[in-house]
């Protein structure tokens, strides 16, 4: 498998905008590598790259998706493997989102922030918490949010909470609100106390 490419850059743009070709060394081959748009907007003809690269094997295709840092390959191999994200979603998370902001959304169950990717609505936003949780909380991406913030986060980033809440008829921007609330305070509670919190909030 392809991990890693250092040479020039040979082609950017494509019909999505999102396909780079770089020539490995000066070996003669161009590798076609599929990139976020934020990143080949970084990149130049004729320019040299090094690029961590993730390597899918399909059926039907190999396919090579370019970063310019190990932690974005990463983030979008352990993406792709959320039910509902494909690769496409998953570039188009890390065009919207840096890692520090998309560990921060995950660890603080912050739905909104993840919906403002194009393509990711509640369903899959919940997916992405509740499957990326564990690992996201052993990592290291950037800026991230306060100790002391952290405390007020439940060990399930309030998707019992939430589940809970939209069988009680909130709506889910209502929900986003008095969980946002609750974030704030600074309070430590089970899922249950939580629930009591926001009736209590509700407004």
């Amino acid at each position: 498998m392809i991990g890693y490419i250092k040479g020039t850059v040979l082609f950017v743009g494509g019909g999505d905008g999102r396909e780079v070709v770089v020539e490995a060394g000066q070996s003669g081959v161009g590798y076609r590598i599929l990139m976020a748009l934020s990143e080949v907007s970084s990149l130049e003809v004729g320019a040299q790259a090094e690029l961590h690269v993730y390597t899918q094997v399909r059926e039907d295709a190999i396919e090579l998706y370019g970063f310019r840092t190990a932690d974005e390959r990463t983030l979008f191999t352990r993406l792709v493997t959320v039910n509902g994200v494909g690769a496409k979603l998953a570039l188009s998370i890390l065009d919207t989102l840096t890692p520090g902001e998309l560990q921060n959304a995950v660890l603080t169950g912050d739905t909104a922030t993840l919906k403002r990717v194009s393509g990711i609505g509640p369903k899959v936003a919940a997916r992405v918490i509740l499957e990326l949780e564990s690992f996201l909380r052993t990592c290291h991406f950037g800026e991230l949010m306060p100790e002391h913030g952290r405390g007020a986060v439940s060990k399930s980033s309030h998707l019992d909470t939430r589940s809970a809440l939209a069988n009680l008829g909130f709506a889910e921007a209502e929900i986003d609100r008095v969980i946002g609330e609750l974030d704030a305070s600074g309070e430590q509670m089970d899922v249950q106390a939580e629930i009591v919190w926001c009736l209590r909030h509700r407004g």
